[in-house]
């Protein structure tokens, strides 16, 4: 394996441990806050929607330095999104 395929896959580790770290985070703070005000499981649930929203952030902001992302734009598709 060469170096710069090593790197590559820490990258996409990278991502997909802040999405999971994100949904976590916020399933814990929704799940204290449950215990603290009684809503069980209004606020857990809207902790790790929240966590969902923001590791997909996390995600997005990572996406256009990918050279494969890149790549897409390069043959005629829209930067930033699919083909319609």
């Amino acid at each position: 394996m060469k170096d710069g395929e090593e790197i590559g896959y820490y990258k996409y580790a990278q991502i997909g441990l802040e999405l999971a770290g994100g949904v976590g985070l916020g399933f814990w703070a929704g799940y204290r806050l449950d215990v603290r005000f009684g809503s069980s499981p209004w606020l857990m649930l809207a902790g790790s929607a929240a966590g969902l929203a923001a590791g997909f952030f996390l995600v997005l902001r990572e996406l256009p330095g990918e050279k494969d992302f890149n790549a897409g734009a390069a043959r005629g598709g829209k930067k930033g999104g699919g083909e319609k």
